[in-house]
């Protein structure tokens, strides 16, 4: 009489005798091809947001400007994404200003105004003081009224008065300005944003492709 078989065959029998069903292959660069394309135009974004007149729209850039930031750590790894989320924050404070002024310049209403008085920017200078303007537009007659300048604008021979010029931003995102203050952005100011946008982007592929030696 036969002695009857173990059930047991072994781990190697019973993984031999299930199928296994092919699994789907890792694609990692769909995903940093993603963020890296999405990143620059989100930070470009949230800088724009932030030259707004709205506090709220500001706080709004602020907040996208973060959460990409935070993917894009995330993705990177902590190390590299660490410098990511520098790089990307020190990106947006230079395109963002560097975009309005040059927004500005070109697009601004340079509309002849009245010097009505003046304010302190700071109590630390005496000098920086602000113009208190009032203007009429062209368009719908209204009176205008802003505070702005500084010690590059508003300078120490200005008087009560005397005639000035405003720039005033046709869609209303930015606030009017002196027309003194209103310059494009320099050279410099577009060069460190590029190297900015470049070295984040170089920092957050090579987290990438440390994750996936």
């Amino acid at each position: 009489m036969s002695s009857p078989q173990p059930d047991f065959l072994g781990p190697d029998a019973a993984y031999q005798a299930t199928p296994q069903k092919p699994g789907k292959p890792r694609r990692p660069w769909r995903a940093t091809l993603m963020v890296a394309l999405l990143l620059p135009p989100v930070l470009l974004g949230s800088g724009w947001l932030a030259q707004s007149e709205s506090t709220l729209l500001l706080l709004l850039g602020v907040v996208v400007a973060l959460a990409a930031l935070l993917v894009a750590w995330a993705y990177a790894g902590a190390g590299p994404g660490t410098f990511v989320a520098v790089l990307g924050f020190a990106f947006m404070l230079f395109v963002g200003p560097a975009m309005g002024e040059t927004v500005l310049d070109r697009h601004g209403v340079r509309t002849p105004a009245v010097v009505a008085g003046f304010g302190e920017m700071s109590a630390r200078y005496d000098r920086a003081r602000t113009c208190k303007l009032v203007w009429e537009d062209r368009d719908t007659g209204e009176i205008g009224r802003v505070e702005t300048g500084g010690l590059s604008a508003c300078t120490d021979d200005i008087k009560a008065g005397d005639p000035a010029v405003v720039v005033v931003d046709p869609t209303g995102w930015q606030f009017p300005r002196m027309a003194a203050d209103v310059k494009p952005a320099s050279t410099t100011a577009w060069a460190i944003s590029g190297g900015l946008c470049v070295a984040m982007e170089l920092m957050f592929l090579w987290g990438r492709a440390r994750k996936f030696d």
